[in-house]
């Protein structure tokens, strides 16, 4: 029987079966900073100025992606308001950026965030 190798394209989407929305964002995130990196070591050997600014610029938009789902996948601790505790994973509303208050604050707010007018919602346990 012979091994067949699987495109990079599956490899890579293969690391995402199985994981939660969270897992997969927080492994985008990881693999963009990583992404980076490499632009960056390719934009270090490139001897063609505009070649290599624009390595690096591919570089910034990755590290940019990187970071923001970083920030998305980030789970806070206190309340951004009053600054009440919370349980990581379960106590408080957020937003999709994780955005994060406790009960009385997010319902003071109407369950919309102030900083991106995104729906608070009730966080759920986390398997991260």
């Amino acid at each position: 029987m012979s091994e067949q190798k699987l495109p990079p394209e599956q490899v890579m989407a293969s690391l995402f079966k199985g994981l939660s929305r969270r897992e997969q964002m927080a492994l985008l995130g990881k693999l963009e900073m990583a992404g980076g990196a490499v632009y960056r070591a390719l934009a270090e050997k490139e001897t063609n100025k505009l070649a290599r600014e624009k390595l690096l610029k591919a570089a910034e938009d990755e590290e940019r992606n990187g970071n923001l789902l970083r920030l998305m996948t980030t789970p806070k601790d206190k309340c951004e308001k009053c600054g009440a505790a919370l349980t990581v994973t379960t106590d408080g509303y957020a937003c999709s950026f994780q955005c994060t208050f406790c009960e009385p604050c997010a319902e003071g707010y109407k369950h919309i965030c102030p900083n991106c007018s995104g729906q608070l919602s009730a966080r759920a346990a986390s398997t991260n």
